[in-house]
């Protein structure tokens, strides 16, 4: 999870940070004085702060060199009421990134603020993920001798690419949350199947697979353009295709991990129609894996209850009927009904 450091002397300012980025799902941490954050940082290493640049006793320029000296990759978003060309300019040339002005609004945080946030984790957190995967590349040949180093390195990457699965879905506000959701309900639908539906070889592994699953399966949206992702109106049917690609570009992202080669099946197949009409492979019924099949109903729920630039979110009661209406052409009926039966039990939060 993204770490967020907010650094001001104003109590309401630091409150009202700390709710709006906790609601997002980063960690938030804060402080009302420079030494303070200072401690924070060197003990948590955040990866971006707020930092007010008037203070008393040390101000957020002096707080900003100390930042630089303890790790030069954490962003720093300088937050102000006054800003002067002077204090801009040493800001700058001290690395700050961006700055954002006082007083804060919601309105303000979710149009300006959430948008240069989510810009610097985003190319950070990939950068971070290109980079472990050139060095997991180079320690391929050392795998032998170095069991327990790559074994490490191993949850480290995927560790990273959680974080970025978050960096990429807060690029945008509509889907923020998304693969969290699926998480959620996939695990509901699992754990009804089981208890309710006799279906066999749901133990413990086949719930844990699936919710590393859920967390991951839109991970290759990441080589997807935001002109095209974020499109707000219909799509092409080139720019469809493009869409279509990212079962594959997931699975192709995931394939070094070893420890994750069945779940690549499953992501890869997560968007398969249960007549047979999806994508990639055009697989049907029980060709599909059994866990990319709940996914696929998850995934689209989610998808009809949430907010998009182009339409507003469907009411849970007709999204439940759309599901039921696509039985056994796009859904294995079982699936729909493990979820039907577990919203009128009350598992679905609202």
């Amino acid at each position: 999870m993204p770490k967020l450091l907010v650094v001001d002397d104003e109590i309401e300012i630091t409150a009202l940070l700390k709710n709006f980025f906790s609601r997002k799902n980063y960690d938030v941490f804060i402080a009302n004085n420079g030494e303070q954050a200072l401690g924070i940082i060197k003990e948590q290493r955040p990866h971006l702060v707020f930092l007010d640049i008037r203070m008393p006793i040390m101000d957020g320029l002096t707080v900003l060199r100390h930042i630089r000296l303890i790790d030069t990759s954490i962003k720093v978003i300088m937050v102000t009421a006054l800003e002067d060309d002077e204090t801009v300019s040493q800001a700058k040339a001290l690395g700050a990134v961006d700055f954002i002005s006082k007083p804060f609004k919601l309105d303000y945080l979710e149009r300006n603020v959430i948008e240069k946030v989510n810009a610097q984790l985003f190319e950070d957190v990939r950068r971070e993920l290109d980079e472990k995967n050139i060095l997991i590349e180079q320690l391929a040949h050392e795998v032998e001798r170095s069991n327990e180093l790559n074994k490490k390195l191993k949850r480290n990457f995927y560790q990273t690419i959680l974080s970025l699965a978050t960096a990429l879905e807060a690029r945008d506000r509509y889907t923020h949350g998304h693969s969290e959701r699926v998480d959620l309900y996939s695990k509901i639908i699992a754990e009804e199947l089981r208890d309710s539906f006799s279906w066999e070889d749901i133990d413990d592994e086949f719930i844990e697979s699936l919710h590393v699953e859920s967390r991951l399966h839109d991970i290759g949206k990441i080589a997807i353009p935001d002109t095209v992702l974020n499109k707000p109106g219909s799509l092409t049917d080139a720019e469809f295709e493009i869409i279509k690609n990212h079962p594959v570009k997931s699975a192709h992202i995931l394939a070094p991990h070893e420890d994750l080669l069945a779940s690549v099946e499953v992501i890869r197949h997560h968007h398969e129609r249960y007549d047979g009409k999806g994508y990639p492979s055009g697989l049907k019924a029980d060709e599909i894996p059994a866990r990319a099949r709940i996914i696929a109903v998850s995934d689209s729920f989610d998808a009809m209850t949430s907010d998009r630039p182009y339409r507003k979110a469907m009411p849970i009661d007709q999204a439940m009927r759309e599901l039921e209406k696509n039985k056994n052409t796009q859904f294995d009926a079982i699936v729909v009904d493990a979820f039907v039966s577990s919203y009128k039990k009350g598992k679905i939060p609202n």
